[in-house]
């Protein structure tokens, strides 16, 4: 890497050393920077793009810490061949996974706009003070209502989404038709109680037992592209995994 890659904002909401992380992430995915392959140094990655070989430093240590990089005592830095993961599960958004296991039954938009990020889809989807999602909400039915599903997207992604048809569109296959390249997700799961809000539409009590799910979907890159927090009725709904113990060698 001879030339500047990608560009690092001074005035962005987000640390200097995650978005040079960004960048060599985005060049190890792409195949620009091969396994095996030596990175440039601290110093010239800092003269590179105007930071501090500290700031340079962290990111690396960051990156060995993920598995992208291996860093050798007293060597050079090297990008780490990549390792087969037996998949677990498929990356779908919540609404298309539940229909895909046929666990729903149908889909009904509810609402579609553009609003003001609030302070959690901000630091979920890292956007900065001010600025505008596009979100579209769905119920999700079963037999009755099963899911109240709302999700967020910046308002660049909005406008490719804008149009669709909540009903039956399927987000995240449209999304990556468009060029997006969706890689992983975060996910949280909690015990909560049903809001006013909620529970009309749920038809459910307030304050009834319900499995609140927050997900954040990622790009290649480690950009956040969609936050979604679902509410499913405790009285209809469980969730289950099947484990495997694998026996230690005696």
């Amino acid at each position: 890497m001879n030339t500047v890659k990608g560009r690092i904002y001074l005035d962005a909401n987000r640390a200097l050393y995650l978005q040079l992380k960004d960048i060599l992430v985005g060049q190890i995915e792409s195949g620009e920077l091969k396994p095996g392959e030596t990175i440039p140094g601290e110093r010239v990655l800092a003269e590179l793009y105007d930071i501090s070989r500290v700031t340079v430093r962290k990111c690396i240590g960051a990156m060995v810490e993920d598995g992208y990089l291996i860093r050798h005592q007293g060597k050079e830095t090297q990008v780490a061949e990549r390792k087969v993961s037996r998949r677990l599960g498929l990356l779908m958004g919540v609404v298309e996974e539940l229909l895909v296991t046929e666990e729903a039954r149908s889909v009904r938009e509810v609402y579609k706009g553009y609003r003001p990020a609030s302070p959690r889809v901000q630091e979920a989807l890292n956007l900065k003070d001010g600025e505008t999602v596009f979100r579209f909400d769905r119920l999700v039915y079963a037999d009755g209502p099963l899911v109240y599903n709302r999700s967020y997207v910046p308002a660049e992604i909005g406008r490719i989404l804008e149009n669709l048809d909540f009903n039956t569109a399927k987000v995240f296959l449209h999304m990556e038709r468009c060029g997006y390249r969706l890689s992983f997700g975060e996910q949280k799961m909690t015990a909560g109680l049903c809001k006013p809000r909620e529970a009309e539409f749920l038809e459910y009590e307030v304050g009834g037992a319900v499995l609140v799910e927050k997900r954040t979907t990622y790009l290649e890159s480690g950009m956040p592209v969609l936050y979604e927090r679902s509410v499913f009725r405790g009285d209809k709904y469980q969730y289950s995994i099947k484990l495997f113990r694998k026996l230690q060698e005696q």
